[in-house]
This record gives structure tokens, C-alpha cells and sequence, in this order.
């Protein structure tokens, strides 16, 4: 069978990291971009800033149902298939499923820390 000329195209072929490094300069590029379009259209960084801390409480409802959903796919979808391949291992899964839940836990802790932040920010700081 013959290689496809295009095969380097195929995300699933690249390495994990350049995945991760080219997702990350795409996110802080499109923030980027973002910000400055808020600021212009707002027509400065006092204004924009104001208009932040006036949607500050509609942001944390969307993040708040954002992390709900994320939470539900997780528990509903992706965690019971991880959960039947990782029980195929030779332990039947013991080690694996106990590093999983210690990430989980690593991730929600992540999360919380995050909107302590976000909060301790919002009520003037430390």
C-alpha cells in the first residue's frame, strides 16, 4: 500500500507535545485578539475593565455550568469506557484506577484553587 502524499497532515501522526504547544500559542493568540477587539470597542482599558467587573457574576455562572458540563460528560461518557479498558490490565485495573481517581482529585483541587483566585481577585485582593 502506497503512503498518502498528505499523511503529515493527520493530527493522530503528530507528537502529543507539538499538539499541546501549537494549542497553546492558538489560545493565547486568540485571547489576545480578543482583548484587544474589547478594548477598542470599548474605547479603552478603564472601560474595559469597568465592563469586567460589572459581568464578573455572568461569567462565573457560565464557568460554574461550563466545569457542570465537562463534569457530566466525564462521569456519563469518557470515565466508563476509561474504566473498562483500564480494568483489562494485568491488576485488573487497581494501580491505574487509583492514579485516575488521585488526578481526578488533582483536577477538581485545580479548579477550585482557580475560582478561590478568581474570587479573592473580584473582592479586591490579597
Amino acid at each position: 500500500m502506497a503512503r498518502c502524499a498528505f499523511s503529515w497532515m493527520n493530527p493522530a501522526r503528530w507528537p502529543s507535545l507539538l499538539v499541546a504547544m501549537a494549542v497553546l500559542i492558538a489560545m493565547f493568540l486568540l485571547s489576545g485578539i480578543i482583548l484587544v477587539i474589547s478594548v477598542r470597542l470599548l474605547g479603552g482599558l478603564e472601560a474595559h475593565h469597568s465592563a469586567w467587573q460589572a459581568a464578573w457574576p455572568w461569567l462565573l455562572a457560565w464557568r460554574l455550568s461550563l466545569y457542570a458540563a465537562l463534569a457530566l460528560v466525564w462521569w456519563r461518557k469518557v470515565r466508563p469506557r476509561a474504566v473498562a479498558r483500564l480494568r483489562r490490565d494485568h491488576d485488573d485495573g487497581r494501580q491505574a484506577l487509583a492514579k485516575l481517581r488521585r488526578l481526578e482529585l488533582m483536577a477538581l483541587g485545580i479548579l477550585v484553587l482557580l475560582e478561590v483566585t478568581n474570587l479573592i481577585n473580584q473582592l479586591g485582593g490579597a
